[in-house]
C-alpha cells in the first residue's frame, strides 16, 4: 500500500513542479514583452508550450485561472518583481506566489 502511495505522490509532485515552472516563466516572460502580443498573450502561449511538452499539465484548467489575470495584472506582477524597490519587489514577489496558487488548483 506504501508503494501506491508513492506512485501517486510522484506524478503530483512533478505537476507541481511543472505547474510552478510555468507560472515563474510566463511572469518573467511577460518583462520582455509589454507590446503586442501583450502579456496574457504570452502566457497563453508558454503554458499552451508547456501543456505540449508535459502532457499530464490540464491545459483547460491552466487557461482558465490565467483568465482570472487581466493583462495589466501580469504586467504588473512583472514590473514589481523587476523593480529595485524592496517593498514593490516584495509585492511582486506575493503576487507572483498567489498567480502560482491560483495555476496549482489544476493539479
Amino acid at each position: 500500500m506504501k508503494a501506491n502511495r508513492t506512485l501517486e505522490v510522484r506524478p503530483r509532485a512533478r505537476r507541481a513542479r511543472a505547474i510552478a515552472s510555468v507560472a515563474v516563466v510566463a511572469v518573467l516572460g511577460l518583462s520582455a514583452c509589454t507590446s503586442d502580443p501583450g502579456p496574457k498573450r504570452v502566457a497563453e502561449d508558454i503554458i499552451k508550450r508547456e501543456a505540449i511538452l508535459n502532457p499530464e499539465l490540464d491545459e483547460a484548467c491552466l487557461l482558465a485561472e490565467l483568465d482570472r489575470y487581466s493583462s495589466s495584472d501580469l504586467e504588473q506582477i512583472a514590473q514589481d518583481l523587476a523593480a529595485e524597490n524592496s517593498e514593490r519587489n516584495a509585492r511582486g514577489e506575493t503576487a507572483l506566489r498567489t498567480y502560482e496558487l491560483s495555476l496549482s488548483r489544476c493539479l
